[in-house]
């Protein structure tokens, strides 16, 4: 009996149906998603609860940033001067961009932020004041804005190759750092003195001339000048907040034209310290307000030179100042800038100068004193 045509063709299309689906062709692999930037916390101050809560906002800010954040134990005998080995090594071995670690200061209200970036090799230490229930949240936003501004020049480093070609930096930038850097990256270029760091920050020497006048007749005097100043960040970092620093000035001996009486002539010499709390009003330009307050001491010294048959002699006078001032300084460089103030300066005891009786003239209520000088940022 013949086989049917219908059941033929039903048998050769089963027969052929497996070796069409071995000779269709593979899938395409699908692209696996880039892996996301990580950063290691150091977890220095486990035991204290305001840290941890801040370490746990820290973990969910980059979190939510889109990095992988780890956590690295740090031995409870390590000695606070190797919290930076400690990072470096924690950002090394996990293969981290960055590396953080947040601890209780001895001030109490305070919290230590420590940030190592592996990009521009620095590690950045900051001291954040913080106080009450919004403390922990302080501490992390804190922390994510000093690794942005710790990432801005390597941001900055990374389109600019160095002349010979090579990379300007030593880590590569990841991409999504990259993306994350982006608006910090704009507002920089929006707005260059944004990062720039004040014209009184750090430590400050300044060298110059100083002229005194006083209203009592006593002048106008010339004489060396030289200043030592402290004063805070850019960021408000350090023990001083942004614009606001302390600083050592110290002027003279000034000399005047003596002194001329019915009896003869006197010879002045004036000196003085200060210390001064000194603030400077950035204005974003080149030219900044700076004003200033300090108290001190101030030195007169005589020598008289009479007519005979009077003979000549010397006296001093010390006395406790107060001054106050207003000026304005003058960016030249980065690190250096031109500094012109006036200060009014009010003594107790005044000093008097006479000679055989006759008064020839006072300093000190008040003496007007000028300072011009160059200031450069070590």
């Amino acid at each position: 009996m013949r086989p049917s045509p219908l059941l033929t063709c039903l048998l050769l299309a089963l027969a052929l149906a497996p070796a069409r689906a071995e000779a269709a062709p593979p899938a395409p692999p699908q692209e696996a998603a880039p892996a996301a930037s990580r950063v290691a916390i150091v977890e220095a101050d486990a035991d204290d609860p305001l840290v941890r809560e801040a370490a746990t906002r820290l973990r969910a800010e980059l979190g939510a940033a889109g990095f992988e954040v780890v956590s690295v134990p740090r031995a409870r005998d390590a000695d606070a001067r190797d919290v930076r080995a400690a990072l470096e090594r924690a950002a090394r071995d996990e293969g981290a961009f960055a590396a953080a670690a947040l601890f209780r200061s001895r001030a109490g209200a305070t919290a230590d932020l420590w940030i190592v970036d592996r990009v521009t090799q620095k590690t950045v230490v900051r001291t954040v004041e913080v106080a009450g229930a919004a403390a922990p949240s302080v501490m992390a936003v804190r922390a994510v804005e000093l690794l942005q501004a710790s990432l801005l020049e390597a941001n900055l480093l990374a389109s600019r190759p160095s002349p010979g070609g090579a990379a300007a930096d030593s880590v590569a930038v990841p991409d999504d750092v990259r993306r994350w850097m982006a608006p910090v990256r704009r507002q920089a270029a929006a707005d260059p003195a944004a990062e720039r760091p004040g014209m009184l920050a750090g430590i400050g020497v300044e060298a110059g001339l100083a002229a005194l006048q006083s209203t009592g007749g006593v002048g106008p005097a010339l004489g060396p000048a030289l200043r030592l100043s402290y004063g805070g960040g850019a960021a408000g970092g350090g023990v001083l907040p942004a614009g606001l620093a302390a600083r050592l000035t110290f002027a003279g001996p000034t000399l005047a034209p003596a002194l001329e009486g019915a009896l003869g002539t006197v010879s002045v010499r004036q000196e003085m310290a200060l210390l001064e709390a000194v603030w400077a009003l950035e204005t974003g330009g080149a030219v900044s307000p700076v004003l200033s307050a300090g108290v001190g001491g101030f030195h007169l010294f005589i020598s008289g030179d009479p007519l005979p048959p009077l003979r000549s002699a010397t006296g001093e006078v010390w006395s406790v100042a107060a001054a106050l001032g207003a000026g304005a300084g003058l960016r030249v460089t980065e690190r250096a800038a031109l500094l012109l103030d006036a200060h009014a300066i009010f003594a107790e005891p005044r000093a008097v100068v006479t000679l055989g009786g006759e008064r020839l003239g006072s300093a000190g209520r008040p003496t007007i004193a000028g300072f011009l000088g160059l200031l450069v940022r070590l």
